[in-house]
């Protein structure tokens, strides 16, 4: 008996192949120890070690005018822990304008190597902190960018001091803003950073017209953030969710919060495991991700 398959069920076949071979692979991975907990971001005991080296101690990155007094040094120090670590490469990391709205979690990323080639042909290692503090890239890629000739639309990274560097697999990102020559703004953090400094600023006023002191006002995001997950295949057939990150069309879900999908309920196996892997490396960067548990939005 000869039975047609439609392509969509061939397709979750497939997905579904590939989602239990994920799954098996997921489960058989241990959860990182307590050695492991930011091992991948360059802060604390990491940082230390090596800036130690340097004659430094990982409290100076505490101090976000570090860059101005000890940039050589870090940048030495970074370079030994990605040596330790076989990460060649570096990168100067950033939101540009419209990676919230226009095109959800779009980075901005140039890779580079921290290696240089001798006329011999052999690689030497070399990072400086004029490396690590600043870069320049082309802007007339970026939404407020086109309007101008691409040899005039100079964007410039600028190392952000306020966020720790991290590593992912053989790169070491560095957190940066992301200006123009005029010093406008071409990227989503440096809104943020206004905002934050106008909230300090402000913020210490108003406790000082009540008869309190504060050294800082510092705003933090949402102790608890949701996310929700969709099928690659399902994705696929959403133009609205690829191009906007939200659901522009369809109508409202068949079903209300049954007792199989409420707050308590079992994890769904392949969103656990999804969730497992995001935990590990939160974990490296020493994000302490404490809780799973589903949530009452259908």
């Amino acid at each position: 008996i000869f039975i047609h398959a439609p392509d969509t069920m061939l397709s979750a076949l497939r997905s579904t192949r590939v989602a239990r071979k994920n799954v098996a692979y997921a489960a058989a991975r241990a959860m990182s120890t307590d050695p492991e907990f930011g091992s991948k971001a360059f802060i604390g005991q990491v940082a230390d070690k090596y800036l130690k080296k340097q004659g430094l101690s990982a409290a100076i990155l505490d101090d976000w005018k570090w860059p101005s007094q000890h940039s050589d040094a870090v940048a030495a120090a970074i370079m030994a822990w990605g040596k330790d670590n076989n990460a060649t490469m570096f990168t100067h990391w950033f939101q540009p304008l419209g990676a919230n709205n226009v095109r959800p979690g779009g980075t901005g990323q140039v890779h580079q190597n921290m290696m240089v080639f001798q006329k011999d042909g052999k690689p030497i290692w070399k990072f400086s902190g004029k490396e690590l503090l600043r870069g320049e890239t082309d802007g007339s890629s970026y939404p407020n960018g086109g309007m101008r000739a691409t040899h005039t639309a100079g964007g410039y990274t600028v190392l952000d001091a306020s966020s720790p560097i991290f590593m992912r697999g053989d790169t070491i990102y560095i957190p940066t803003i992301f200006m123009s020559w005029t010093g406008n703004a071409l990227d989503e953090k440096i809104p943020l950073l206004r905002s934050a400094e106008a909230i300090d600023t402000e913020g210490k006023r108003l406790l000082k017209n009540l008869g309190l002191t504060a050294d800082a006002v510092v705003p933090n995001i949402g102790l608890e953030q949701e996310f929700f997950f969709v099928p690659r295949d399902a994705y696929a057939r959403r133009l609205d969710l690829q191009m906007t990150g939200r659901t522009v069309m369809g109508k409202q879900a068949p079903r209300g919060q049954e007792m199989c999908d409420h707050y308590m309920a079992g994890i769904n196996q392949f969103a656990l495991e999804a969730m497992k892997a995001i935990q590990h490396e939160c974990y490296l960067l020493g994000i302490p991700l404490r809780t799973r548990h589903r949530e009452v939005a259908p």
